[in-house]
């Protein structure tokens, strides 16, 4: 075998180690930073969902509302944050603060990696001309968009606000 052939052989083989190698680190790096196809919650929020819409349309029939500054807000910058909301209370309703829980979610649109979830009792809020507000400190250290969803529930009503963000 000629010295040219010997020599096109081992810049084959050679580059061969080094796709294999590479192809290698490639699946390690893909499993690594797999995620689910299904969001954990998924089946979870299928069931029932006619039953969670009604009790949204009832509680917003019966005038109950989730205000906040955050849902004029089209950014945050980015660290520590605190959000603060009202669950206004219409005139003549009740709710009772013990068996209220509001669950605050924030999330990235592309990725479930970052996702907070941050469960508040009806007990941490303060009351405040007959309406309850809550206040929770949640750290945003990731720019991009981040998607803020406040659900709460009490007494067979479901109480929801959503808005976009951008994280500066």
């Amino acid at each position: 075998m000629s010295e040219s052939m010997k020599t096109a052989f081992w810049l084959i083989g050679i580059f061969f180690v080094v796709l294999f190698i590479a192809l290698g680190y490639t699946l390690k790096v893909a499993f690594e930073n797999q995620e689910p196809i299904l969001d954990e919650s998924y089946y979870e929020k299928g069931l029932d969902y006619q039953a969670h819409i009604d009790a949204r349309e009832k509680a917003e029939k019966l005038g109950f509302v989730i205000q906040s500054d955050l849902f004029e807000k089209s950014s945050l910058s980015r660290g520590q944050q605190n959000l603060k909301w009202t669950l206004v209370i219409p005139a003549g309703q009740s709710v009772d603060r013990n068996s209220l829980e509001f669950k605050l979610i924030l999330d990235q649109p592309a990725t479930s990696k970052y996702r907070q979830i941050v469960d508040i009792k009806g007990s941490e809020a303060s009351e405040q001309n007959g309406n309850l507000v809550f206040e929770k400190e949640v750290t945003l250290n990731r720019p991009g968009y981040w998607d803020l969803s406040l659900e709460g529930k009490a007494d067979g009503l479901t109480f929801y606000k959503a808005h976009r963000l951008v994280v500066n």
